[in-house]
């Protein structure tokens, strides 16, 4: 069978498939659709918190309308700044979010332990590391005011 394109686009296709081809790849793979930057600081009795074992779990709040099936997650620098992705991709989607911090110790032995097996200890109030009992929460907007994503932790 004879190619029945015309000269000029006979030149110009494989160019074209290429173009094609490359605009295929740079798609989003997560799958997750439009995220928006979160970024803030971390303290803990009004000091950065900087322990290397913090994450930071994003939970839909579906009680305020958040549907979505993704879980961002986040961890804590040298500096008390944290960074949240969704899937690898950085951000989340938009929506309200209750917020989860949890951090672990040394493992050391703890004093109620029954079989006293050393264990790891968490460093944070529990109530941080639980959807039912965490105060924290935020909504993640496309243009969000200055510092309202920054998260302070009481004793």
């Amino acid at each position: 069978m004879i190619c029945s394109f015309p000269p000029r686009l006979r030149l110009r296709l494989p160019l074209l498939l290429l173009l094609f081809l490359l605009a295929l790849g740079c798609g989003d793979s997560s799958g997750v659709g439009k995220t928006y930057p979160v970024v803030g600081k971390i303290t803990f009795k009004n000091e950065p918190w900087t322990a290397e074992s913090t994450m930071i779990l994003l939970k839909p709040d579906r009680s305020k309308g958040n549907q979505s099936p993704y879980e961002p997650i986040g961890t804590v620098d040298d500096q008390g700044a944290y960074t949240i992705t969704t899937k690898g991709k950085e951000g989340a989607p938009a929506g309200w979010y209750k917020v989860l911090v949890t951090a672990s110790g040394n493992y050391d032995e703890h004093p109620k332990a029954k079989n006293r097996h050393p264990g790891p200890r968490s460093i944070l109030p529990p109530k941080y590391g639980q959807e039912a009992t965490t105060d924290l929460a935020i909504e993640v907007v496309e243009r969000p005011n200055p510092n309202v994503y920054d998260l302070k932790l009481a004793p």
